[in-house]
């Protein structure tokens, strides 16, 4: 876990010099991209180095929480990180962090808990996301200016096809590192030209997805969908067994901090707030984090999509609220 942070902070600080530098040999937009590209693959790519310990996946899944949790307070304006805005934002903006880049960590996080090593679903979805959305935009800026797509303008045949052999390329480069470590055996069955075949054919599909205008949701989320889908029906495998990664009084935890929460939310929704101190509990923190989580996107969110309904609020603050106390006993066990 260690490693996958400590990297994934100095990717940004590097691609912030080679901006800024007097060279001037990255700007501020390839610079971003290849942050995007690099950051998600190099995560990855580090599962291997994990024990076979059940909550190793766990463990690992705290990288992009943290992220998400930083991203949360910099784009509410909770705390103040210039560098991170200007780094993965497009327009300097901080509302920006929770679109497009909290969207990118999101995914992360449900392809460390919902696959890991098991399914190659969540390494596809990532793949795409990087190699293939990513070199979408390098490609599309850099040699699409007069081969605009007839049906979304904003979009290239040349950020199209750095899309589909981007995405391609680094999913089957992500699948065999992993075989080569002895993960994901009933790929090996299927052959390499096989393999080659189904991934050509989620990658097309995936550029496609990639190619339409959408004003709601980000190419992150779509595209990696998408990936997902495609490679749960395309490809063998087995996703992760959440419960397998946790002891029995992991359970405990997990439940009573989402009962927590929902019951914090009912007083403070009914009853409303008295100021105190001195919490102590992990499931009593846990639940007053997702209750604020809670807040937000209901505040925020909940009247912009219709998607968006008080139950699916009522639904991601119950699991944020058992993963963060999941999450949280474990980081204090590392450190004990």
């Amino acid at each position: 876990m260690l490693l996958a942070a400590v990297g994934a902070a100095l990717l940004v600080r590097v691609m912030k010099a080679l901006q800024l530098g007097t060279a001037g040999l990255v700007d501020q937009a390839t610079s971003r991209k290849l942050v995007h590209i690099i950051s998600g693959l190099a995560f990855v790519l580090t599962w291997p180095l994990y024990s076979a310990a059940p909550s190793a996946a766990l463990l690992a899944a705290a990288v992009p929480a943290a992220n998400a949790a930083r991203l949360i307070a910099t784009g509410c304006g909770w705390m103040s990180d210039a560098q991170l805005i200007s780094s993965v934002s497009r327009s300097g903006s901080s509302s920006e962090l929770l679109r497009g880049p909290l969207a990118y960590v999101l995914v992360l996080l449900a392809a460390t808990t919902l696959t890991w090593r098991q399914h190659p679903a969540g390494l596809v979805a990532v793949a795409m996301m990087c190699g293939g959305d990513g070199l979408a935009d390098i490609g599309g800026r850099r040699w699409g200016g007069s081969c605009a797509l007839p049906w979304n303008a904003g979009k290239s045949w040349a950020g199209s096809a750095a899309m589909l052999l981007g995405g391609l390329a680094a999913s089957l480069g992500a699948l065999s590192y992993f075989m080569h470590f002895g993960y994901l055996p009933q790929l090996q069955a299927l052959g390499t030209a096989e393999l080659l075949q189904r991934l050509a054919a989620i990658s097309l599909a995936c550029t496609a997805v990639e190619s339409l205008p959408s004003r709601w949701l980000d190419d992150n989320i779509t595209v990696s969908v998408t990936a997902a889908t495609l490679s749960t029906l395309l490809l063998p495998g087995r996703w992760a067994d959440s419960a397998a990664y946790l002891p029995p009084v992991w359970h405990a935890v997990g439940y009573v901090a989402s009962l927590a929460s929902k019951l914090a939310d009912t007083v403070s929704s009914e009853i409303g707030k008295e100021p105190f101190a001195g919490a102590a509990l992990l499931t009593t923190s846990a639940a007053v984090a997702a209750n604020l989580l809670e807040s937000y996107l209901g505040a925020a969110l909940q009247g912009r999509y219709a998607w968006m309904t008080n139950d699916v609020v009522n639904v991601i603050q119950t699991c944020a609220a058992a993963a963060s106390a999941v999450a949280g006993r474990q980081l204090i066990l590392a450190a004990a």
